[in-house]
């Protein structure tokens, strides 16, 4: 959602969603947020209404950003950050208005802020057929607040987008799976993550000298790889083949006796 009594916008925007792409409780459900609902996916339309405008300058929620024009995004909890897609003002009339130069920020509280960096947008061509451009991938950063500051625009005397779209990633719980036990004496990590051709599963700390197992799943709950390893230490890496793996979300399951170890791996293109 659009943080409310916050956003510095004359009363054009009435379509603030967010919407779930895949709705299977998973272990991680990928959902869409998005500023507005277009009757095509990536199309937008012309309409002044379907947009945001900021014609005041205010004191920005980024004290570094001072009076500006800005909007604000709340997501209500903290989630993983991918692909933001952007069009800009998109209204015959206002198409001067659009964002030229603009700047990301994102917090996880609203008080701290980490600056993305500032980028360029081109200027939209007020045609029904706009299909906005993939600004910038988040490559999973956590954020509640993803806030966005218009630097320069295109002559108008407002600044305005007509949409936003972030993909987002959060973790859930499997409601029809039997509680898993705290991860106790095992321990392990996954290196680097996101992960690329291969990574590097290292077991810190074991529970006994047996063997364990471990599972490769994707967001939907499809097994994608399964097998024993056979400890032969205290501390052990080994070798995990990703170069195959689309990008997106996994689950890695290290199971030993009783004790299990859930690891989240992102694979990147």
């Amino acid at each position: 959602m659009v943080h409310q009594g916050m956003v510095q916008a004359t009363p054009v925007n009435k379509h603030i969603i967010m919407q779930k792409t895949l709705i299977i409780t998973v272990f991680f459900l990928f959902v869409t947020f998005s500023s507005s609902a277009q009757c095509f996916l990536d199309r937008h339309s012309t309409n002044w209404y379907d947009a945001w405008l900021s014609c005041t300058p205010a004191m920005n929620p980024n004290p570094a950003r001072g009076e500006s024009h800005w909007i604000l995004y709340n997501f209500n909890e903290t989630y993983e950050l991918f692909q933001m897609h952007v069009w800009n003002m998109n209204a015959p009339d206002h198409w001067a208005d659009g964002m030229q130069d603009l700047a990301i920020d994102i917090s996880t509280d609203g008080l701290n802020w980490t600056s993305v960096g500032e980028f360029s947008l081109p200027m939209a061509p007020a045609s029904p057929t706009y299909e906005g451009i993939d600004l910038f991938n988040f490559g999973g950063l956590s954020a509640q607040y993803v806030l966005i500051t218009g630097l320069t625009n295109y002559g108008g005397t407002c600044y305005g987008l007509s949409e936003i779209r972030i993909d987002l990633a959060e973790a859930v719980v499997v409601a029809d799976q039997e509680p898993i036990p705290p991860a106790g004496c095992l321990a392990a990590t996954i290196y680097p993550n996101p992960v690329g051709m291969s990574a590097q599963l290292r077991l810190a700390q074991l529970c006994s000298t047996e063997p364990l197992t471990y599972a490769i799943r994707d967001v939907s709950g499809k097994s994608i790889e399964n097998g024993i390893i056979t400890p032969s230490g205290s501390e052990q890496s080994f070798t995990l083949h990703t170069a195959t793996l689309p990008a997106g979300s996994y689950v890695l399951t290290l199971r030993q006796g009783s004790s299990t170890r859930q690891l989240k791996m992102i694979k990147m293109q």
